[in-house]
């Protein structure tokens, strides 16, 4: 199936933002790419759905940092950029990650990435990043959070409220969260093919997983 992407992961800014306490020097950790990841599930749909596939979009590169303030552990903040170029569909491991079985070969992944970077889905050439930045973080339990928002995506920014596990310390941060956002939400419609008889659904799943250290 030729799917689009509608972010796609999540993100490509802030992430939380705190205010640090006014008496102390905010510590700023880097965010390692090699252990970060932002995940995209995409679903078929249509009544030739049968000769589709589900999807799992992966960024390949992300930049960012978390910043927080060591006497306020809870006040962080977190800063990502994912490049819309560095999407890619369907690696083989992260389908059978997610209980994917059927394959999608080399050729038709290359396909479906050039489709969800098209003017009528991401439109990477006006938008090349996607960004979030938070306007509001509240504990819910131990090490967990509700995450308030501006998702920004094919130019239309969106408030979104992300849940978020997190552990923070001096020496490291590690967080994950996910997301359901739709294609509307970013003012552009699913993919499809075949007159509509093969599409994806409205509906996108974000998994973020950032990990940062000095």
């Amino acid at each position: 199936m030729r799917p689009m992407f509608a972010l796609a992961l999540f993100l490509s800014a802030p992430l939380f933002v705190f205010a640090p306490a006014a008496d102390a020097a905010p510590a700023t950790l880097k965010l390692d790419p090699s252990r970060s990841a932002l995940h995209a599930r995409l679903y078929k749909a249509g009544v030739a759905s049968g000769l589709a596939h589900n999807h799992v979009i992966a960024a390949s590169a992300m930049t960012g940092s978390v910043t927080f303030d060591p006497e306020a552990p809870t006040a962080f903040s977190v800063e990502v950029t994912v490049p819309v170029a560095s999407l890619r569909a369907d690696d083989p491991r992260l389908r059978h990650q997610y209980g994917l079985t059927d394959e999608i070969d080399a050729d038709d992944r290359a396909t479906i990435e050039e489709h969800m970077r098209d003017e009528d889905q991401l439109d990477a050439k006006r938008y090349p990043t996607i960004r979030f930045v938070s306007t509001a973080v509240k504990a819910t339990g131990a090490g967990a959070f509700a995450v308030e928002g501006d998702l920004t995506i094919r130019g239309k920014t969106r408030r979104v409220s992300l849940p978020v596990t997190a552990k923070l310390s001096a020496g490291g941060f590690e967080g994950e969260g996910k997301l359901r956002i739709t294609h509307a939400q970013f003012g552009f419609e699913p993919y499809s093919a075949v007159l509509g008889a093969v599409k994806n659904q409205e509906k996108i799943d974000l998994i973020l997983r950032l990990v940062a250290g000095q």
